[in-house]
């Protein structure tokens, strides 16, 4: 009998110790925001677009996220957290192949509660923000 007991003792222990996890994550939540920037590169003489301008956000410990605009000079970041600003270097890596060679540009962009597009329910779910960046880069 003390055996039995003995394994119901673990499995009460144990089901309430997960219990506790499972509390404290809906409390004080594990859901993130999302976040997404968007935006189109230009050519600041004649508005074109520019492709294959490199844009890297920098992140923590590594060399970041990178990525590179299309045809019509599209560019778009997506990221769970909670950040309050994001930095992005926009650089012009393929010399002449883009109707010219554009010095570098780095910017700052800042979110705010006017950027959310969608407010998530509580611990349910996630705030989406999101902050369109066009930017215009100059030729050397």
């Amino acid at each position: 009998m003390k055996p039995v007991i003995k394994f119901f003792d673990k499995v009460i222990l144990l089901l309430l110790g997960f219990s506790g996890i499972v509390y404290s994550c809906m409390k004080y939540g594990m859901i993130e925001s999302e976040y997404e920037i968007n935006g189109v590169v230009t050519d600041k003489t004649n508005a074109k677009p520019i492709q294959g301008i490199r844009v890297v956000r920098p992140t923590y410990g590594d060399n970041g996220d990178t990525m590179y605009t299309s045809s019509q000079g599209r560019y778009v970041f997506k990221s769970w957290g909670h950040p309050n600003q994001v930095h992005l270097k926009f650089e012009d890596i393929d010399d002449e192949a883009n109707d010219g060679e554009f010095d570098a540009k780095e910017i700052n962009i800042m979110f705010t509660d006017a950027d959310r597009v969608k407010k998530g329910r509580g611990n349910k779910t996630a705030d989406k923000y999101l902050k369109i960046q066009n930017v215009e880069l100059e030729k050397k």
